[in-house]
């Protein structure tokens, strides 16, 4: 843990040219939890009373933003979540992507499926549905 609270203060760099993107997108991700949080808090936080109409809120809101920004910057950069986001960024570049050929015909497969299967499960339903009132068991 307390490796952790080091790296909250640090200033420097992990791999700065490694993993870009995948850090990146990760640092946004962080980002916009906090951003949302912050609104959040605007809209309920010191809804009742004096703080409200100086706007303090909005202060805390910018704080909370501000936190969050770094936070998310030293998260990128903390050396067993940045190697984690360099390996996935390696392996998403070696994933082969479908065409969109491939995945509209997959599409229609699983459409086709789902269709299928839904009209079975539904006659089977209607069947022990009469059988059940045949029997009486439902009315």
């Amino acid at each position: 843990m307390s490796e952790l609270i080091k790296e909250l203060f640090s200033v420097r760099f992990y791999k700065r040219s490694q993993g870009r993107l995948v850090r990146l997108l990760t640092m946004i991700a962080v980002i916009v939890l906090f951003v949302s949080g912050a609104y959040k808090f605007t809209l309920i936080g010191f809804a009742s009373g004096p703080l409200h109409n100086m706007g303090v809120h909005w202060l805390v809101a910018g704080v909370i933003v501000c936190v969050g920004w770094w936070c998310a910057f030293r998260l990128i950069h903390f050396p067993v979540f940045a190697d984690f986001l360099i390996s996935v960024e390696a392996e998403m570049f070696k994933v082969s992507w479908p065409s969109n050929a491939e995945v509209y015909s997959s599409t229609m497969v699983v459409l086709a499926m789902f269709l299928i299967l839904s009209a079975l499960i539904y006659s089977f339903d209607l069947v022990w549905v009469v059988v059940f009132r045949f029997l009486r068991v439902i009315i």
